[in-house]
């Protein structure tokens, strides 16, 4: 699908129902052209949020409608779009334009008409929204339009890159930048390098962006080698640029059942040993994923790998400027 929407993931999923095909988030995410992580949450949102009967059967692999006479009616927006609603009227009144702004006001006066939850869950919100308290300013900082017009017109670039923990010095990469995708406040590129290797980038790491005709040599070129394809972890931090392993955390009660009511990762695999939590999901051990496991605190009881555990150990330390090079 060129454009996939929650509506239209959403018909999708319908169709497939009502053909007793038992659609599953993987069938869903290669209809549609979307993540697994987003056919998910549609399913998740359409059997939660919208009420529509259905349920995992294990032996055909997929989900099914356990009411087989149930009508789906026009699904209203739901809270996500009600959100960018809000956020639309917010771009919408920094524009000099009287009739956006009043398409905008009654496209959200038609759509919450008579919605009790509306007015008890965002209306009160809507009139104190402003762009500095939302993702608005911070993507015009990093000069949004003008990423969106390099990769609309496909500019050759060469980007200057610092990560700071994957790296301790800039990064050079000549390509263009294919896609921009902005999840959980960070925005990343989908950036092809000079030797066709797709690459996903984080915008804010991105130091400089210089427009060019043809592609020079650059200071680190040759000297980096990447996978063939990226390793996109949604969920466990940034492209890392290596196979993901297999991580195993362990967690005691009584936070146990209360973390296991939650995804971490699309792939991720739980199991029980009397009360503790065995958690395994794909990553890499990265500083994202070590102050995940940190922030719970002493109800974690093994972590593996052990680098993993180095990190943390590594984080505790600095912030508690135990170690100073000493034996831990």
């Amino acid at each position: 699908m060129e454009s996939s929407t929650f509506l239209k993931r959403s018909l999708v999923l319908q169709g497939e129902l009502q053909k007793k095909a038992y659609p599953n988030a993987f069938t869903l995410a290669s209809i549609c052209g979307c993540s697994r992580s987003t056919a998910m949450r549609t399913i998740d949102r359409l059997r939660y949020e919208f009420g529509v009967p259905i349920e995992y059967d294990e032996s055909n692999r997929g989900y099914y409608l356990t009411n087989s006479e149930f009508s789906f009616a026009s699904l209203p927006p739901g809270r996500d779009e009600l959100v960018a609603l809000i956020l639309l009227g917010e771009l919408a009144s920094m524009i000099d334009d009287g009739a956006l702004q009043e398409a905008v006001y009654s496209l959200w006066t038609r759509v919450t008409n008579g919605r009790a939850d509306v007015d008890r869950d965002l209306e009160h919100i809507r009139d104190k929204l402003s762009s500095e308290t939302t993702s608005i300013a911070k993507l015009a900082d990093i000069d949004l339009v003008r990423l969106l017009t390099l990769c609309h017109r496909g500019q050759l670039v060469v980007i200057r890159y610092r990560c700071p923990w994957r790296h301790d010095e800039d990064r050079y990469y000549g390509g263009m930048f294919e896609r921009l995708h902005f999840s959980d406040g960070i925005l990343y590129a989908m950036f092809k390098d000079q030797r066709a290797r797709q690459l996903v980038l984080n915008v804010s790491f991105v130091k400089e962006v210089k427009e060019v005709s043809e592609m020079p040599s650059l200071p680190n070129g040759e000297e980096v080698e990447l996978p063939a394809k990226p390793y996109w972890l949604e969920g466990t931090g940034i492209w890392s640029g290596r196979k993901p392993e297999t991580i195993e955390i362990t967690i005691s009660s009584p936070a146990s059942r209360y973390y296991a009511a939650q995804v971490w990762h699309v792939d991720q695999e739980d199991a029980w040993d009397g009360d503790m939590l065995i958690r395994k999901f794909p990553g890499i051990a990265s500083p994202e994923l070590a102050r995940r496991v940190l922030s719970l605190g002493r109800f974690v009881l093994s972590v593996k790998p052990q680098c993993v555990l180095e990190l943390m150990r590594d984080d505790v330390c600095h912030l508690h400027g135990l170690c100073n090079g000493h034996d831990r």
